[in-house]
């Protein structure tokens, strides 16, 4: 395994993230800038942690937390051209993912379980810390990497207003956002409200080949407009008890909608049209959030208890309209699909200082629900009435889970310069899976998850990092599902027609990473040189095999799979002027990704599906500091790659994407001591997504051919942002 690391060792790599900020003024005081403080927490801390300041957040007007990671080290995304939606850390699959809130588990609302990011308004972000190797303490569901966003909570007496407008192509985009804060002796109060008002202006164009001669077998053409609103209520309000106790309590309230309108024709090798279609989907989504937490300070340290409820839920509805060459109606269809995710949870902890030792110990149990039901209703006319269609396999069910945890972690400062932190992480899981006939499937599943971190001070300014830690992928929740659906066709419940089903028994995917970092800090911690090594052996990684039951062959997924995902993360950021007027800050990433899955069924070892072979990032950012005029621009970077993968049944298929390189640009000035003029372009090369297609036949010869393009529009926005 460590062999492979060699070349990257002796080969130069750079990399990106945003930009570390001075001082600035405001209301006539100066303020030091948190970005450097976030630097010296960094380089303090025990666990390897990359987190992200308000300031990085505004500086590029993002709208979504999408649109912040995107500047980050091996952040890349699927969805469409130039949409930060589904992010993939490291390359791997968006379920690799874990995201929290303040450190809690959020509703994705989703089966693959992971939060899609363009839904969440980045300005109630206070920072965005990124764990790649989790401690004890944290979740352990997250082999991709941990993203806890940390919403607002600084009490400044402040009251901020933010107005943005602006277009994405022909398609409205801005926001509205509100913030106040105040003390009152015990209390403190933050109250936070946003609008936030998105579009995705995308065009796609797709066409299919002979895959023996290489002629063009048909063509479709396909507008798609989407259209979004967010809005977001999150106050906090911290009671301080006495001296030594506080009660915080933190409501969440989000409330989304959004509209597609897709609009699409069809065309044969002649440029003759054989259908035309139209797509209107209604999506609206809600999430209710309340969390609680009791923390006191004592003589041997520090206690929490903790509890807390929330809800996701979201009701979207499809209706379909296709029409032949000569505009009649052929099909009509509507689908009305409402997914609901609920959880509770109480936990609490100690925190306890033992001379060299700090000692953290935890106890939480949750309880978690997801449902699904879908209705689907056809007419082959226009006018004929909707006919309700039978559900398919998975359209209607529901996953209930608890999960028992305790966790021990102890952070010892071995010696003067050098720090271990180790610890254990029991989960539990007890669950019931039932199919739309009310057929139950239970099941009872637990692991022990051990970490362990070593930080050395080599020198003032030089941290030498390792770390070890297990952590898990739990299952979708669609293939928990039980059902079983059986085959038609030819040789029914045969192993080439096998009957389909899920498994509610699955375990979760369970990943031994491993991970070596050297820091080099310089400049009074504004500057960074970061040089990362990791690897994940993934075990119990899920395929889908067909089995015989009772006899007949049914196919199920399982843990008999095994992968592995390793590569290099390099983060350089340097402040290149900063004893003048001219404040001028470098900020440069790239990362090395690499992947492999073994296929159990066939014995074929293929890559990762949509993985990048790198990422790089590069930043710029300049400010005149009698006037807070500032400038600056970000650049990401992928090549153009080709990635191959095996089926169950042998046939192979071979993916390339271009290359795409996304331009975001600002431009700022200050209106006085309390306000600041920004003007943001973002996507402003307008990328192309660009994806070909080839499945193989069995004999090695190309079957089919697909080449798809979808093309992007850039966001230009004038924000305008006041504090007093």
């Amino acid at each position: 395994m460590i062999f492979r690391f060699i070349p990257f060792i002796l080969t130069p790599s750079i990399l990106v993230l945003p930009l570390t900020a001075t001082a600035i003024e405001k209301l006539g005081v100066t303020v030091i800038d948190a970005e450097n403080e976030a630097m010296y927490t960094r380089k303090n801390s025990e666990l390897k942690k990359i987190a992200i300041t308000e300031q990085e957040v505004e500086r590029y007007g993002d709208a979504t937390v999408g649109d912040v990671l995107r500047r980050l080290p091996g952040m890349s995304f699927t969805g469409p051209a130039g949409v930060t939606k589904d992010v993939r850390v490291r390359g791997l699959a968006k379920g690799y993912t874990q995201f929290l809130i303040n450190g809690e588990p959020a509703p994705s609302i989703a089966q693959d379980r992971q939060m899609q990011v363009d839904r969440l308004p980045a300005d109630m972000i206070e920072r965005i810390e990124i764990i790649h190797n989790p401690s004890a303490e944290y979740d352990a569901g997250g082999i991709g990497g941990t993203i806890n966003i940390v919403l607002k909570s600084k009490v400044e007496d402040l009251t901020r207003l933010r107005v943005a407008a602006g277009r994405n192509g022909d398609l409205d985009v801005g926001d509205v956002i509100g913030q106040w804060s105040h003390s009152f002796d015990s209390v403190d109060v933050l109250l936070s409200l946003s609008h936030t008002l998105g579009a995705e202006d995308i065009l796609e164009r797709r066409a299919t080949y002979n895959g023996a001669t290489g002629a063009l077998n048909s063509s479709e053409h396909k507008t798609r407009p989407v259209e979004k609103t967010e809005t977001l209520f999150a106050p906090q309000i911290i009671w301080r008890i006495n001296d030594t106790s506080q009660l915080v309590l933190e409501p969440f309230v989000s409330q989304g909608a959004e509209e597609k309108n897709e609009t699409s024709t069809a065309t044969n090798a002649t440029g003759a049209a054989t259908k035309k279609a139209n797509a209107f989907e209604d999506k609206d989504d809600k999430i209710l959030r309340f969390a609680s937490r009791y923390e006191s300070k004592t003589d041997w340290g520090k206690w929490h208890i903790k509890g807390g409820t929330q809800e996701g839920s979201q009701d979207k509805t499809k209706t379909t309209t296709e029409r032949t060459a000569t505009d009649l109606v052929n099909k009509r269809a509507q689908d009305a699909e409402a997914l609901e995710e609920t959880m509770n949870y109480a936990g609490a902890g100690i925190n306890l200082k033992l001379k060299q030792h700090n000692i953290k110990f935890g106890v939480e149990y949750r309880d978690s629900s997801y449902n699904k039901e879908k209705t689907v209703s056809e007419a082959k006319n226009a006018s004929d009435p909707l006919a309700p269609k039978a559900p398919g396999a998975n359209d209607i069910y529901s996953v209930d889970e608890g999960k028992s945890i305790v966790y021990l972690q102890d952070e010892w400062h071995l010696a003067e310069k050098h720090w271990l932190t180790g610890g254990l992480r029991y989960e539990g899981i007890e669950r019931d899976a039932a199919d739309r006939t009310g057929s139950i499937s239970s099941s009872d599943d637990s692991s022990t998850n051990p970490s362990l971190h070593y930080r050395w001070a080599f020198a003032d300014d030089i941290n030498v990092r390792a770390s070890v830690a297990q952590t898990l992928r739990m299952p979708k929740f669609d293939l928990m599902n039980p059902l079983v659906t059986t085959a038609t066709g030819p040789n029914p419940g045969s192993i080439t027609n096998p009957d389909k089903a899920g498994n509610a028994t699955l375990r979760p995917e369970e990943a031994l990473g491993l991970e070596f970092t050297v820091e080099k800090y310089f400049n009074n911690n504004t500057g960074l040189l970061s040089y990362t090594l990791y690897d994940r052996e993934v075990s119990d990684y899920i395929e889908k095999t067909a089995r015989l039951e009772d006899g007949r062959y049914v196919e199920r997924p399982y843990n008999v799979g095994d992968a592995e995902f390793w590569g290099t993360e390099v983060e350089y950021r340097q402040q290149l002027l900063g004893e003048s007027k001219h404040s001028l800050n470098l900020n440069i990433s790239h990362s090395e990704l690499h992947g492999r899955v073994s296929n159990s069924k066939t014995g074929i070892e293929g890559e990762v599906k949509d993985m990048p072979p790198r990422i790089s990032n590069i930043g710029l950012d300049w400010t005149y500091l009698p006037t807070r005029l500032s400038a600056g621009f970000s650049v990401n970077y992928t090549p153009e790659f080709t990635r191959t993968g095996a089926n169950d049944d042998g046939v192979v298929d071979t993916k390339t994407r271009n290359s795409a390189t996304l331009l975001d640009i600002y431009v700022s000035t200050a209106l006085g001591s309390y306000a600041e003029l920004r003007l943001i372009a973002k996507n402003v090369l307008s990328i192309d997504k660009d994806e070909t297609t080839a499945k193989y036949k069995a004999d090695g010869s190309v079957n089919t051919l697909e080449d798809k393009i979808e093309e992007s529009e850039p966001t230009i926005s004038l924000i305008f942002d006041a504090r007093f």
